[in-house]
């Protein structure tokens, strides 16, 4: 029998009173989707492996993926968000230029790195303001 020490630590999807419908939670639905299919590995596992690689360019500790998959961040560069995303791939055993399912239009189905990508692209353009501006006062 475990201790409760030793139980792995599951991410969950957070509830919808604690991320509310929208892009930003699209986004988090979607990086989800290949967490689950990975088999929700550690996130030391999942940050170890994109270290391992040579040819990735984006970089994430544990903490920033736990942050993305809880919806309290998204990435502001697409390099961590993709290397997050072919790790998880990798181990669902499955090719992130593989075709999703999801289709822009009748004709045009999206890979899951463009599924990914558009749901990344909504959530940084809907994020809230802050609360200062880079523009002079007048």
């Amino acid at each position: 029998m475990r201790k409760a020490s030793q139980v792995p630590h599951i991410i969950r999807i957070p509830a919808n009173h604690e991320l509310p419908s929208g892009p930003r939670r699209r986004f988090v639905e979607e990086l989800h989707r290949h967490y689950r299919a990975a088999r929700r590995p550690a996130l030391r596992v999942i940050s170890d492996r994109i270290k391992d690689r040579d040819d990735l360019s984006g970089t994430a500790s544990p903490e920033t993926i736990r942050r993305m998959l809880r919806g309290a961040t998204v990435p502001a560069n697409w390099e961590t968000v993709n290397a997050v995303l072919i790790v998880l791939c990798e181990l669902a055993g499955r090719d992130s230029a593989g075709y999703a399912g999801y289709y822009v239009d009748e004709s045009e189905a999206l890979t899951y790195a463009e599924s990914l990508e558009f749901a990344w692209n909504e959530a940084l353009d809907n994020l809230p303001a802050l609360p200062y501006s880079d523009e002079p006062p007048f």
